[in-house]
């Protein structure tokens, strides 16, 4: 298994569009962050924790997922999946070096939104030194960015196509789960909305549903790798 993990990596690792999409999230949140910061008439913590809520946290952690889509998505698009198949040999050893790499990609990312909310406090004059809410922060956002990439991932394998699991992964977060709110549903049971709230408060139950649903497309990914690639 290290063996396939270390060949999912190099491969991650050796694409130019790795390291763009992984500076643009940042970068994405950085802005955002920075909007938030100027708002000196609300509290420090407000303007810390605002940075991480909606669209915002969607976009920023985009870059990140579609490196999670393109795990599965550029083997098919290219036709490596072959060689990777032939490499690696059983779907159960593809599925987890490509889960693996992607989650660990997930988590850095995850911390580098963090940082780079901090960046852009401490650049409009109000540097954020609560230890616990940027501990909770951070744990949270790794989470999130792990499950958001894993369920891309997913998405990915299952489809076998980049352009769907992309649109897809915009959409749910957006236009879906904002129906879902107007609709009433239990807020609990919105994957992406309920998994954000970790960020800001201590809802360990938080992140259940999109737990629930990346590994059901994970699993789903295992059934049809079995079927058209073993």
């Amino acid at each position: 298994m290290l063996d396939a993990i270390r060949y999912e990596s190099f491969r991650l690792r050796s694409l130019r569009s790795t390291w763009v999409l992984f500076a643009t999230g940042p970068v994405i949140q950085f802005l955002f962050a920075l909007i938030w910061a100027t708002h000196r008439d609300m509290p420090l913590r407000t303007r810390f924790d605002n940075a991480f809520i909606g669209v915002f946290l969607v976009l920023a952690v985009l870059p990140a997922v579609a490196v999670g889509v393109g795990a599965f998505g550029h083997e098919y698009r290219f036709r490596t999946i072959v060689t990777t198949t032939l490499t690696l040999r059983t779907p159960a050893r593809i599925l987890g070096a490509k889960a693996v790499v992607t989650a660990l990609f997930g988590a850095v990312s995850g911390a580098a939104l963090v940082a780079a909310t901090l960046l852009a406090e401490a650049v409009a004059g109000a540097l954020f030194t609560d230890g616990a809410a940027i501990g909770q922060a951070l744990l949270g956002a790794i989470v999130f960015a792990v499950l958001s990439c894993l369920l891309g991932l997913g998405v990915a394998a299952v489809s076998r196509n980049s352009v769907v699991a992309l649109v897809a992964m915009i959409g749910f977060p957006t236009i879906v789960e904002t129906l879902m709110t107007l609709g009433k549903v239990d807020a609990a049971l919105i994957p992406f909305s309920s998994a954000a709230r970790l960020i800001t408060t201590a809802q360990w139950s938080a992140p259940v549903t999109l737990l629930v649903l990346a590994a059901a497309f994970l699993a789903a990914s295992w059934v049809t790798l079995s079927r058209r690639d073993a």
